[in-house]
């Protein structure tokens, strides 16, 4: 019984802490105080510990030696850069997939940009960032190269994080309307007419894009107020 505390108590404060994250109501960089956390639910650290580490496995929180846990916080070199190597990547992998695709692929990534503006709307950003996923690598993997698909995957978890946390689209403003599924759309209908130079521009902006729509103001919380209910 003891076990099955600890675990559901585990992930009690995973969840916790990374709908928080997702909500944009903890910084990135804010540090998670397992003293804190264990005060405020009045339990021990363990529980804690565990949990920061399932997050720190997601890309979601850094763990730094001798320093303690901190909701991850790239510097905008890196974000630039993640990009920039994602771009470059990725119109590779487009150019060499593209005599591969047939109409069953194409099928794919219509349903999946549907499904992407169905979450985009409703600002649903776990479920974006899986559609916007299955996207990008629908025709990825069809480039035949293993190692330029795990790059690349490698490459789109790595800027989810970047969308969780500074993507406007998902600011609770109105103001803000999605588009990147209709620059999704564009890409599908190049990639059919296997439209080489135009598919590179629309990539190029595709990512320019991305890059533009991220901004980082927002208001946050402390973190005993994300375990106030409890």
């Amino acid at each position: 019984m003891k076990i099955q505390q600890k675990q559901s108590m585990k992930v009690f404060i995973y969840h916790h802490l990374k709908e928080a994250i997702l909500a944009r109501q903890l910084p990135p960089g804010k540090q998670l105080i397992e003293n804190e956390i264990s005060r405020t639910l009045n339990i021990s650290r363990t529980p804690i510990r565990n949990a920061i580490n399932l997050l720190a496995d997601e890309g979601l929180v850094d763990i730094v030696p001798n320093k303690g846990a901190f909701v991850t916080n790239p510097t905008k070199e890196e974000i630039l850069q993640a990009y920039d190597l994602r771009k470059r990547l990725e119109i590779m992998a487009a150019n060499q997939a593209i005599e591969f695709l047939v109409e069953n692929d194409f099928k794919k990534m219509e349903s999946y940009i549907a499904e992407e503006k169905e979450a985009l709307f409703t600002k649903n950003i776990t479920n974006y960032l899986k559609a916007n996923q299955d996207f990008h690598m629908s025709y990825t993997q069809k480039c035949g190269n293993k190692f330029l698909i795990d790059f690349v995957k490698k490459l789109i978890n790595q800027t989810s994080i970047y969308l969780i946390l500074f993507d406007i689209v998902f600011e609770e403003d109105p103001s803000a309307e999605p588009y990147g599924y209709k620059e999704h759309l564009e890409i599908v209908q190049l990639l059919k007419q296997k439209k080489r130079k135009e598919l590179k521009v629309c990539l190029e902006n595709h990512f320019d894009n991305a890059i533009d729509s991220l901004n980082i103001h927002q208001e946050y919380k402390d973190l005993k107020e994300i375990f106030k209910t409890y």
